[in-house]
């Protein structure tokens, strides 16, 4: 029996049990309670109420009354339902949440740590833009969030991004950064990401030899913090744009003559 197929309907409202009798139902059509449990591994005295409940989640039927047989039925309208029930539990669990949390946010500092979990918070904030996104990030990031920064702006919604390097297909509106000596701070320091959602909420992110950790944060001062380094690039990207050559003789490739003398990575 799929193992694997049994753990996933754990996740859509079915035990252990009631998953093995169905799957077994499916492989072996009209047949009694006892060679369900013989068949599925089912304890016999587990396997009657395991029954009753298919039955009233209304995915098996009752094709024989001596002695009593059972068939499997279509689990579509069943995952259909499930879909249905979840969605409403949700939306009723987050408007009474709403309704009983202190009206005054307590801003605080989450801290994430691996690929999935950063990744998973980014297009969870990008899936909530009402206004606008502000993005400052690495070539090989963004090749990964193309499709939801396109969504985006398709939607009407200001993008502005800060670009380390190059990518196929730009979207939104793209500075691109200064990368002079920055792939040696790549190496050494990782991709760093940042991100501010409507003014209301950021992310940071780091990923190196170490791992990938970031933090996100409502709180004001971190958000001030994350605009003013994002709108310093901005303002930076457009000053080279006019006025690289006397930037590059008077100070050097990416204000080089001014970095070195910067203890800040």
């Amino acid at each position: 029996m799929n193992q694997d197929l049994i753990e996933k309907m754990l996740d859509v409202g079915l035990n252990r049990y009631e998953s093995k009798a169905y799957l077994s139902l499916l492989q072996n059509r009209s047949v009694t309670a006892y060679e369900i449990a013989k068949i599925s591994g089912v304890p016999q005295s587990k396997i009657y109420e395991t029954m009753e409940r298919l039955l009233k989640k209304n995915l098996v039927n009752v094709v024989d009354d001596n002695p009593v047989k059972y068939i499997a039925l279509n689990m579509d309208n069943y995952i259909d339902n499930y879909r249905k029930n979840i969605g409403e539990s949700i939306a009723f669990i987050k408007e009474g949440i709403e309704e009983i949390s202190p009206k005054r946010k307590v801003s605080h500092l989450l801290h994430i740590t691996g690929r999935d979990n950063v990744d998973q918070q980014l297009r969870t904030m990008l899936g909530k833009v009402k206004e606008f996104a502000y993005l400052e990030i690495w070539d090989t990031d963004y090749e990964e969030i193309y499709r939801d920064v396109e969504k985006l702006v398709d939607a009407g919604k200001e993008v502005v991004i800060v670009l380390y390097g190059e990518v196929k297909k730009e979207v939104g509106k793209v500075y691109h950064h200064e990368m002079e000596g920055l792939l040696n701070q790549k190496r050494s320091l990782g991709r760093w990401m940042t991100l501010v959602v409507d003014g209301k909420e950021s992310l940071f992110s780091i990923e190196n030899d170490e791992g990938v950790q970031g933090i996100w944060t409502e709180n004001e001062s971190f958000m001030v913090m994350a605009e003013a380094f994002i709108a310093h690039d901005i303002f930076l990207a457009e000053i080279y744009k006019r006025y690289r050559e006397d930037l590059d003789r008077d100070f050097g490739p990416n204000l080089q003559k001014i970095r070195e003398h910067i203890k800040i990575r």
